[in-house]
């Protein structure tokens, strides 16, 4: 890595971009929040940034596929830091027992001698009398817990202290941590030095009571534009900007206002354009189109972006691709056939959800000189109908209609075509591969080269595919087969395209790829040529690339820099390796502390890796900074005065002081089979010995996921440790991800089967070490989308032998019911895997549901993710059965997040109170009837 630091000043500065300086570059949209969201697919323009007043009740839904669990807010699903005393872990066993065991004093009692024991009443009856003496003479309200309950931190008893939270002050925010926005502005090329690279970014400044977009720069802390403020005028009416995107010459952006949120990462809203040479901004329309139902002729738009160098501004419109010149004022339709149906350069539903992860299907070359985009073809699809039923001014219902494949039907198509900017043709690229093959990522490695990968259906084999530009062939230059390792493809990251470097005798594009490795691990390769068969592994061991992969590239040394669980599989550090030295392949340099093995890092580097935002997700509480990357690889040790500092927590920090936070503790135990599996313990922080706690299980499951991590939280499972004086696990069962294949390829062909049975397992041989202190007759289990397919699960394996109580939101109840790229990714077609889909993965036996004390169910109607459909068919059989031990509480038009007319924050309060009623025993009593 460059030893360069915050001292090296170039002299010659004034070649770094300024205002007007440069260029058009590299398409750099943000969505610009309180949060500081950043960028998680390197696909440029794959994220914008919104202004967001960072609500702590909004979900945040995670990026990888399949149904997902929504938490309150990314910053606090993250873990406190462990203490030393260990409630749980099997090996500590007599340590505890040395703490809570009547039992163990005895035996040691019985082993003294009379004068020990003489001396010991001695000892025990004078400090008995000091206690007496103190209590009488200060009068202290708790003697064992210096904890409170509610009714003693009334407003009517405000001097008390209040020691323990419960979820309303999640919900109310009272564990937000603010940030100062921080958005790098990326050039129009990769930088290959990095003296050329002056960390140019863009943040916000209250200015006279308005929001306000500044660019500054790193390198220099004098350098400061105002590019304008996020509220304007236009025909008279003011509009307030929710995205920006900032071009690196600093005289263009493209404004959005009034987006609406279409489904998880697509939208629709206004678009405009501001010259800020005039500060005209005007708003960007297709030809020729105008809403007479909008007073300002304005159309909705589901999206617009400029292209990576900025010469050109792309948008959708009607499922149609437009385009027109930075410099222009009206735009070309480059697709004529878009419609509720055919969709170009924007996935339908599924590719959205389950393969691009984005609103866009554009893939720009990086020098503006060509694109590639793709068309879905949903006409075989067939849909889905979800009613809307809280328009107050309809009498009839109101519907939408969603393409959605479900198992064994019909998926959409996709066709290439390759958008030449040089001559103004559109070429048709022919992908050589079945109607029901599946596009996965795709990238350009050179000007002339885009890169493709194309699975079959059941997304078993991938084929690595380029086309060749001058030549006009396709080639496949590499097939993996995820049969031999008992896998399937998951969504792959993206790869790095590695240029020339005639200094180093390299004289053609080659690319960094993370796949799967001979042992089952996914580690980077390197391909040095964009047609290379085989790849150099780079890194190597029984660890993951993790994270976003591929965190940046230096030029100079060709360092790679990526993220990876080599130090503790439920933390993340910073890597690089370097591939310029064939002698160097495979050797590794971990750039924070090696000894802190539950830190969990992230990072955003500047286009050269000099510059880096460095996040430290946990086990602490969060920290953010940007500056050089050499100084803010640590944040404990970034005190220079250069280092911008990011968060925001001095009001955290006074808040926590007020409570007792829980205790976490990060294990693993080994099950019957000889399994590791590993989960979290969340704890009160003062544990009495002489109580009986309540648990609740906290579960995702998903295959090739990991949820659990050493991030810090203050969330829902620290409410209810706190609140209702509870232990939370939270289990990773074998299926999930960061392990390898060898645990990951469990789940295959049969979802629902191991996870319960790792879940119930640790669950009992947590409860058998901890006897008594657990409450058995008190223990639940609750998880949202896949984790609610997984309670179930679990419930139904278990039949009340281990769990009393569920709580189930968004379940999955069978798998015919869900999308096909994700349900055949791991249990292929219901025709060739009838008993997976049927006996296994399929929840039936809805009997052994009476043997819960009780059930709570809840979903949102318009649901475009797990359909309520699910909901209801359980439900049911429950009522055939004549069970009536279950709660429902349904959110009329609420999605997948279930945020709709508040409806998030009552999930949590319904959540949590209820769960208090079951800890209570108010449902003991409670009948179940049969009709």
């Amino acid at each position: 890595m460059s030893s360069s630091t915050h001292s090296h000043k170039r002299k010659n500065s004034h070649l770094f971009p300024q205002r007007k300086s440069s260029n058009s570059s590299m398409d750099n949209p943000f969505f610009l929040d309180s949060n500081n969201a950043t960028n998680t697919d390197s696909q440029v323009n794959e994220n914008e940034y919104t202004i967001d007043e960072g609500r702590p009740t909004d979900a945040t839904i995670d990026v990888t596929d399949g149904p997902q669990t929504p938490f309150l807010q990314e910053r606090y699903s993250m873990t406190p830091r462990p203490e030393s005393f260990e409630f749980d872990d099997v090996e500590n066993q007599g340590r505890m027992q040395s703490f809570f065991s009547v039992d163990s004093f005895n035996r040691r009692w019985g082993e003294w001698s009379l004068p020990e024991k003489r001396s010991y009443v001695l000892v025990f009856t004078l400090i008995a009398l000091l206690v007496l003496f103190l209590m009488v003479i200060l009068k202290p309200t708790k003697f064992l817990s210096n904890r409170t309950t509610p009714a003693e931190t009334s407003p009517e008893n405000p001097s008390s202290s209040k020691r323990s939270f419960s979820i309303e002050n999640v919900l109310d925010g009272d564990f937000v941590i603010p940030e100062n926005t921080f958005h790098f502005i990326n050039p129009p090329q990769i930088l290959l030095s990095q003296d050329l690279d002056p960390g140019l970014f863009f943040t916000t400044k209250e200015i006279d009571g308005q929001t306000h977009f500044i660019a500054k720069q790193l390198f220099d802390e004098t350098f400061e534009v105002n590019l304008g403020g996020n509220r304007f005028l236009y025909q008279g009416a003011e509009f307030t900007v929710s995205s920006v995107q900032i071009n690196y010459e600093l005289d263009k952006l493209i404004l959005g206002t009034n987006l609406e949120p279409e489904f998880r990462h697509s939208s629709k809203g206004y678009y405009w354009v501001k010259d800020l040479s005039t500060g005209a901004i005007e708003p960007i329309l297709p030809p020729e189109e105008s809403n007479d139902d909008n007073e300002f002729g304005l159309v909705k738009l589901s999206y617009a972006h400029f292209s990576p160098a900025y010469k050109y501004i792309y948008f959708v419109y009607e499922s149609n691709l437009f385009l027109q010149s930075v410099s222009a004022r009206y735009a070309k339709k480059l697709t004529e056939d878009g419609s509720e149906e055919v969709f170009n350069a924007k996935p339908d539903w599924i590719y959205e959800e389950e393969v691009l992860a984005s609103d866009k299907a554009i893939w720009w070359a990086p020098d503006d000189s060509k694109a590639v985009f793709a068309r879905f073809n949903d006409t075989n699809v067939d849909d889905i109908q979800l009613n809307h039923y809280t328009d107050m001014d309809e009498p009839y219902l109101s519907n939408s209609r969603i393409k959605y494949p479900k198992p064994g039907f019909q998926n959409p198509k996709f066709d290439l075509f390759l958008i030449n900017l040089q001559n103004g043709i559109i070429y048709s690229i022919n992908a050589d591969c079945q109607n029901d093959s599946i596009l996965y990522n795709a990238k350009w490695i050179s000007p002339d080269a885009f890169r493709f990968e194309v699975t079959d259906r059941n997304s078993k084999i991938l084929d690595v595919k380029v086309y060749d530009i001058q030549s006009a062939k396709l080639l496949t230059v590499r097939t993996t087969d995820s049969n031999l390792y008992k896998g399937w493809i998951e969504k792959t990251k993206d790869v790095l395209s590695i240029p020339p470097k005639p200094e180093s005798k390299r004289t053609e594009y080659g690319y960094i790829d993370i796949h799967t490795d001979i042992a089952g691990f996914n580690h980077l390769f390197y391909y040095p040529s964009i047609l290379a068969k085989d790849g150099i592994q780079l890194t190597k061991g029984n660890w993951e690339v993790t994270g976003n992969g591929i965190i940046g590239y230096e030029y100079e040394t060709d360092t790679v820099f990526f993220t990876a669980n080599k130090i503790g599989v439920m933390s993340q550090h910073l890597y690089s390796t370097s591939f310029a030295d064939p002698t160097s392949q495979g050797k590794l340099q971990c750039l924070q502390n090696p000894s802190d093995k539950h830190d969990f890092y992230d990072f955003e580097l500047s286009s050269s890796a000099r510059y880096a935002v460095s996040k430290k997700l946990g086990p602490d509480t969060p920290v953010k900074v940007a500056g050089l990357l050499t100084e803010v690889l640590n944040v404990a040790d970034t005190h220079d005065d250069s280092i911008v500092q990011l968060t925001i927590d001095e009001k955290l920090k006074e808040t926590i002081k007020n409570y007792d936070l829980p205790i976490t503790n990060y294990n693993s135990m080994v099950l019957n089979d000889g399994i590791e599996i590993n989960y979290i313990e969340i704890k009160p922080a003062n544990v009495d010995p002489k109580k009986k706690y309540p648990i609740l299980v906290n579960i995702y499951g998903g295959p090739g996921s990991q949820t659990f991590t050493t991030k810090w939280s203050l969330a829902f499972e620290q409410s209810v440790v706190s609140g209702l004086d509870a232990i939370v696990l939270q289990i990773e069962p074998r299926g999930t991800g960061g392990k390898g294949w060898n645990f990951r390829s469990w789940a295959r062909g049969k979802l629902g089967y191991w996870e319960p049975r790792d879940i119930i397992e640790v669950t009992k041989k947590f409860i058998q070490t901890n006897r008594p202190h657990i409450d058995e007759n008190k223990v639940a289990i609750w998880g949202w989308s896949y984790g609610g397919f997984t309670s179930l699960k679990t419930v139904e394996l278990d039949n009340g032998e281990t769990f009393k109580y569920a709580m189930a939101v968004a379940p999955v109840t069978n798998w015919t019911l869900y999308d096909s790229i994700y349900t055949e990714r791991y249990m292929n077609q219901p025709s060739e895997n009838q008993e997976g889909y049927l006996d296994i993965s399929t929840i039936k036996n809805y009997k052994s549901f009476e043997s819960l004390r009780r059930l709570f169910v809840m979903h949102g109607t318009s649901d475009d993710n797990v359909h309520i459909q699910n909901t209801f068919r359980f439900v049911d059989q429950l009522n055939l059965l004549g069970l009536t031990n279950y709660d429902m509480h349904i959110f009329p038009d609420s999605d997948h997040s279930i945020r709709h007319h508040n409806a998030q924050r009552i999930v949590f309060q319904k959540l949590y109170y209820w769960l208090k009623d079951a800890f209570d025993g108010h449902f003991d009593n409670m009948k179940i009837l049969h009709l």
